[in-house]
């Protein structure tokens, strides 16, 4: 079994729908991998690694329509300090 890897792009990344978000336009995740992908509504994109899997793991399989998918980024991307690159793969 052969992985292709690419800076950014998996082949597992989970493209999560966003509603009523002010803040988020796009948020993808990758268990596996314990990296997310955020578009803002400015229009910002940027790819996070090593982020916590069992965060993920909360995200994708316990979170209700109610989720703050704004709350989830800030408390397990940006306040958590992770390592980042600007933007998305092509």
């Amino acid at each position: 079994w052969i992985k292709l890897v690419h800076p950014y792009l998996s082949l597992t990344m989970t493209n999560l729908k966003v509603n009523n978000s002010s803040a988020i336009s796009q948020l993808n995740v990758d268990e596996l991998e314990g990296i997310a992908q955020v578009e803002f509504k400015n229009g910002r994109k940027y790819t996070y690694f090593d982020v916590a899997k069992d965060a993920i793991r909360e995200l994708l399989y316990e979170s209700t329509p109610e989720t703050s998918l704004g709350e989830w980024v800030n408390n397990n991307l940006i306040s958590t300090e992770r390592r980042y690159d600007f933007g998305f793969a092509s």
